[in-house]
């Protein structure tokens, strides 16, 4: 009697079978390729940042802009102080003072011989030229003129040294207000200075922040391109596994063995018995 037997495979259809062929042969050679190295990169101080620092920098004209100003301030100062000085009126006093002395002495000398030229006349007049009234007389007049020159000389030299002194003061003052305007004008270079600065960072700050977000937008489309075979194939993958396989049967029959076929078998089987026990 003839015997079946039945064999039930899940097998793909040969279309699927080609798609899975196609995918399997994708990821093995994705498998061997080299992924692209794609290092972070910083984009570095901008062109406005590197002149805020150079302005920073010793000797630059950014911090250091009041410097300057300053130094010409202690000039002015010490200039001022040296003015204030006791004998500093001596280096105002007139040069044409003593010429003035000379002359208003010379004036006088003039006028007190005048007026002894009138004195001896009048005496001549009266007789008494040559007596002792007349000696006094010519004596007062010129103790008079000797006197009137001391206090000529006295008044202008007290009014030249005065005058001196007065230049002196407005010098010391005028040294002063120019050592609080270079002051200013420092203070007013520095606050411009440190807002150059701070401008130039703003700036460049910007222009950074611009230029790194261009280094990792390029970064980011080149690992996207380098992995974008890599999504294809999951996606692939994934649509795939959705698709249904197909169940195939194979049924195979075995005819049974003949009377003959069957006898043969039991006398191999009984030799072989005999064998085992006849030895």
């Amino acid at each position: 009697m003839a015997t079946q037997t039945q064999e039930v495979t899940q097998r793909l259809a040969p279309f699927q079978e080609n798609f899975l062929k196609k995918i399997f042969d994708d990821a093995t050679a994705l498998g061997s390729t080299k992924m692209p190295f794609a290092p972070e990169k910083q984009f570095g101080l901008s062109a406005e940042q590197k002149q805020a620092q150079q302005m920073v920098a010793p000797g630059g004209s950014g911090l250091g802009a009041y410097l300057p100003f300053l130094q010409q301030a202690q000039g002015a100062m010490t200039q001022a102080g040296a003015f204030a000085q006791p004998g500093a009126a001596q280096q105002f006093m007139n040069p044409y003072e003593q010429a003035v002395v000379d002359q208003t002495m010379a004036d006088i000398q003039r006028a007190g011989q005048q007026q002894q030229n009138q004195f001896s006349a009048q005496a001549a007049n009266a007789g008494a030229f040559g007596g002792s009234r007349f000696a006094v007389g010519q004596a007062a007049l010129g103790e008079a003129n000797l006197q009137e020159q001391s206090r000529a000389a006295a008044n202008l030299r007290q009014q030249g040294f005065a005058q001196a002194q007065q230049a002196a003061q407005n010098a010391a003052q005028l040294q002063a207000q120019q050592a609080g305007m270079f002051g200013q004008l420092g203070g007013q270079a520095q606050q411009m200075g440190v807002q150059d600065i701070n401008t130039l960072l703003g700036i460049g700050g910007l222009t950074q922040q611009m230029g790194q977000q261009g280094l990792d937008l390029a970064r980011r489309n080149a690992l996207q391109k380098a992995s974008e075979p890599f999504q294809k194939l999951g996606f692939l993958s994934d649509l795939f596994r959705g698709v249904p396989s197909a169940q195939q049967t194979t049924t195979q029959t075995a005819p049974s063995p003949s009377i003959g076929s069957q006898l043969m078998g039991l006398g191999i089987a009984g030799l072989g018995a005999y064998g085992q026990f006849g030895s």
